[in-house]
């Protein structure tokens, strides 16, 4: 036999290698989205354990910031308490300074009064 009584078979037209090629173009093309599909799964799963991190820290935030105020608000508690007993002391002090110069004012006034009839006193006795 030989090779000219076997029927060889027909050569593809360029058009069905044109589709070969494509359709070989375009496997690969989806087989490259697949790649990146894959890879944005991965993704996926990384941002959403970075939001459950986020929302675990901003819980925790909230709670510290929660804790914070009420030590802060029993802390301007105390201050003001505080401040009211300096506050009171204070004016009660002044009150006290006030009664005590108005009392030497009139004491001052006195003993002014006692001198200047002592220097009249004597002043008498010099001349008489």
């Amino acid at each position: 036999m030989s090779d000219e009584s076997t029927p060889q078979p027909p050569q593809p037209s360029e058009m069905e290698l044109l589709r070969a090629e494509m359709r070989a173009g375009f496997q690969s093309v989806a087989k490259r989205f697949d790649e990146v599909g894959n890879s944005l799964d991965g993704h996926d799963k990384q941002f959403v354990s970075l939001d459950t991190r986020l929302t675990a820290m901003d819980s925790r935030i909230t709670t510290a910031a929660e804790e914070s105020r009420r030590h802060m608000d029993v802390s301007v508690e105390s201050l003001r308490a505080d401040f009211k007993v300096v506050i009171d002391a204070t004016t009660a002090t002044g009150k006290k300074v006030d009664r005590l110069i108005a009392s030497n004012a009139v004491e001052h006034a006195a003993f002014l009064e006692a001198v200047t009839d002592h220097e009249v006193r004597i002043t008498r006795l010099e001349k008489g």
